[in-house]
């Protein structure tokens, strides 16, 4: 893995030294809070091991926000490489795993399945039967579609954020509990605060979230972001790069909150 790391290389390194040798239902479990922005990376390595669950994949698919990537393909041209990686490995059927139970990534209190998760399946179908497949970078694979899965994930306190001070210090390096930065960029100690809490709440195989209750969530998270990361860098005025990385994430995430705040209002609009 020499010359796999671009980026936070030390901290990458780090998470993958930690998550050798566990469990697929370990690396689920941290998959699921990996900050996408510094962990690329760690993704890839977690999503190519022989034993990682179809739930891994799925979960990975589905956060990346799939649909707005296929509708904008020039702009999210890399992230489109990744999930066309991530789709031909499920088509050649790489994943034989399937014990953890994944329902959609929000799923309701008491539910099962994800709404949004089947409505944007549906979404998907729609745009690849209204273009040339052939034109398109991947296409949905039917294997990512939940429900599927038996049981919840299975962890031991040590793979636990809440109770293992050496993984929330990983993750603090790679983006999650720290702040949208990661704190090796500016220079800053980690946040002490408590990391979410990962899959291992899964109960029965559920995950309990609450549904979002606004179509405009997105861009208030967005403001937080924005006013959150400058004040950092105002604070602590840390190398020039990272004012380079801080508008790259503000142009991308600006488009991402926009396909967001677009999607809600029209799931909004169908539901009533």
């Amino acid at each position: 893995m020499a010359d796999t790391f671009d980026n936070y290389d030390a901290e990458q390194r780090a998470m993958i030294d930690w998550l050798t040798g566990r469990s697929p239902d370990a690396r689920h479990a941290i998959a699921e809070d990996l900050n996408f922005d510094f962990a690329e990376d760690v993704f890839e390595w977690i999503l190519t091991q022989p034993d990682c669950d179809l739930a891994t994949a799925a979960s990975y698919f589905w956060r990346a926000g799939p649909l707005e990537r296929l509708e904008h393909p020039d702009t999210f041209e890399e992230d489109n490489l990744t999930i066309k990686r991530l789709v031909d490995r499920v088509n050649a059927g790489f994943y034989s795993r399937s014990e953890i139970f994944y329902g959609g990534q929000e799923l309701p209190k008491g539910e099962e399945l994800c709404s949004w998760t089947v409505e944007e399946a549906e979404e998907l179908r729609e745009f690849a039967r209204a273009h040339e497949a052939s034109d398109l970078p991947w296409t949905l694979p039917e294997a990512l579609v939940p429900p599927f899965g038996h049981r919840a994930v299975r962890i031991s306190d040590e793979e636990d954020p809440d109770k293992s001070e050496e993984l929330r210090m990983l993750f603090a390096g790679l983006g999650t509990g720290s702040g949208l930065i990661a704190a090796s960029l500016i220079g800053a100690d980690p946040s002490p605060r408590r990391m979410p809490q990962p899959a291992q709440q899964l109960t029965g195989g559920k995950k309990a979230a609450a549904p979002s209750g606004s179509a405009f969530t997105p861009l208030y998270l967005y403001i937080a972001f924005v006013v959150t990361g400058w004040g950092l860098i105002y604070v602590f005025d840390p190398p020039r790069h990272v004012y380079t990385v801080m508008v790259m994430c503000c142009v991308q995430f600006g488009l991402m909150t926009c396909g967001k705040v677009w999607s809600g209002m029209k799931r909004k609009a169908t539901n009533e």
